[in-house]
């Protein structure tokens, strides 16, 4: 009996030892399926939260799209249909988003403000919001045609070589054929051809093994150049009957204008003579001196030579008689440099005309071209002369013409004329805001985008 005793006092103190560990443990399960359950209900919570950021995303995007396709119906409507009150950004101009099912899934807000003088661009503010309290997504784009100055080199209607050792820094088109890269491309290269046939054989739109910093495209839409005619003629009209810029008739008894940029003014003179096979100036007369027109466009209806150097000045010269046919048509010539003093976008020089643009035989050694450059149906180059050896042609800006562009001339055996290397660069603060009244290339596109 004492025995049994002992025993039942030791079982009954094991008994007593195991109940602190039964609720310690039985806490222990307990927060920890408490925490499982708050890590749950909170992964739902950051996910639910992350959907209605990325359809309050959707929403302001959708909002961009809308006024993207409003101004290319109304070009000139920067108040969604309303009247413009008070002063810019204008709005807001809020919209119901809706699905398929035209169920309501939340609004998108507008903020517009219109393009400022002399420029063309749209900036549009997007505010995008699910219905009910969720986090908003703000959207900032700028909207706007975009001019001929997004492409460093455009050509239209003819093959392009880019040769070994060139190098063009900015974005390439072609229309209506195609272009062979032995050199470098650091942008997009682009042709409305899919495939096409030239001094290389038959090759894919955009071919050859250089080296390309951006995508190949082909085939694309083409860009319209017809549409740089139109420009012209309104341009011109507008000057005469609102004195919109500066214009200047055919000069009587001359072969031309000679314009000379300076800080803030140009001078102008009459060109009554010229070397016709070397382009170069011999006999000119004064004409004045004037300041830049507040619209910044010199219209010419004549040929005319342009050199010089701006100084926050933005400036577009146009040489071109709209009505004229046949070698009527007006051209533009450079004797000398044409530079910026300034590279942070407060200078700007356009230069367009109806034929070619052509650099004289007496041109610097190492020439310099800042601007952007329209040949509409022509060439921009240097002609051939035999045993004229030139150093470095440097273009910073963009061109666009219809059949060649030629700055070295290279006939094989080592034997060549014209410039030994040349550089082509992308003036990235035309892309955006391009000089006075530059031509647009017909259709609206979103040009930046950026969340607020």
């Amino acid at each position: 009996m004492k025995i049994l005793n002992l025993n039942s006092k030791k079982y009954s103190r094991r008994r007593g030892f195991y109940l602190p560990v039964i609720l310690i443990s039985s806490v222990l399960f307990f927060a920890l399926v408490t925490a499982i359950i708050s890590l749950a209900l909170s992964n739902v919570k950051m996910a639910t939260l992350h959907n209605k950021r990325i359809t309050s995303m959707s929403i302001a995007e959708a909002g961009v799209n809308y006024y993207l396709w409003h101004l290319a119906h109304n070009s000139s409507d920067y108040c969604d249909g309303n009247p413009c009150v008070g002063s810019a950004p204008y709005g807001p101009f809020t919209h119901d988003y809706k699905d398929q099912s035209g169920q309501a899934l939340g609004t998108f807000s507008l903020y517009i403000t219109p393009p400022s003088a002399g420029d063309s661009v749209t900036t549009v503010k997007s505010i995008g919001k699910v219905n009910g309290e969720s986090p908003i997504r703000t959207v900032i784009t700028t909207i706007g045609m975009p001019s001929f100055t997004k492409y460093t080199l455009l050509v239209n209607g003819s093959q392009l070589w880019i040769g070994p050792g060139e190098k063009i820094t900015g974005t390439v088109h072609v229309n209506g054929s195609g272009m062979y890269n032995q050199g470098e491309i650091t942008g997009d290269a682009s042709s409305t051809e899919l495939t096409y046939s030239g001094w290389f054989g038959d090759q894919p739109g955009v071919a050859g093994p250089g080296i390309y910093g951006g995508a190949k495209l082909f085939p694309i839409t083409p860009i319209d150049m017809n549409q740089v005619n139109v420009d012209i003629v309104n341009i011109r009209n507008d000057i005469v009957a609102n004195g919109t810029g500066d214009y200047y008739d055919n000069a009587t008894g001359a072969k031309g204008y000679h314009l000379i940029l300076r800080t803030n003014d140009y001078e102008l003179r009459k060109v009554t003579k010229y070397n016709s096979s070397e382009l170069g100036i011999t006999e000119e007369s004064a004409i004045g001196v004037y300041a830049y027109p507040s619209d910044g466009v010199v219209f010419i209806e004549d040929n005319v030579w342009v050199e010089g150097t701006v100084d926050r000045d933005k400036i577009t010269i146009i040489a071109s008689d709209p009505e004229a046919s046949g070698g009527q048509k007006k051209r533009m010539i450079i004797p000398n440099n044409i530079k910026y003093s300034n590279y942070d976008g407060s200078d700007k020089i356009g230069l367009i005309t109806q034929t070619d643009i052509l650099v004289t035989k007496n041109a610097p050694f190492n020439m310099e071209i800042d601007a952007a450059m329209i040949a509409k149906d022509g060439e921009i180059k240097i002609n051939s002369y035999s045993g004229l050896y030139k150093g470095n042609m440097r273009v910073y800006g963009s061109m666009a013409h219809k059949t060649g562009l030629v700055w070295t001339y290279d006939s094989g055996g080592g034997n060549w004329n014209g410039y030994a290397t040349t550089e082509t660069i992308i003036d990235q603060n035309n892309v955006l805001s391009p000089p006075p009244k530059f031509p647009l290339t017909g259709a609206f596109a979103i040009l930046s985008w950026r969340e607020e």
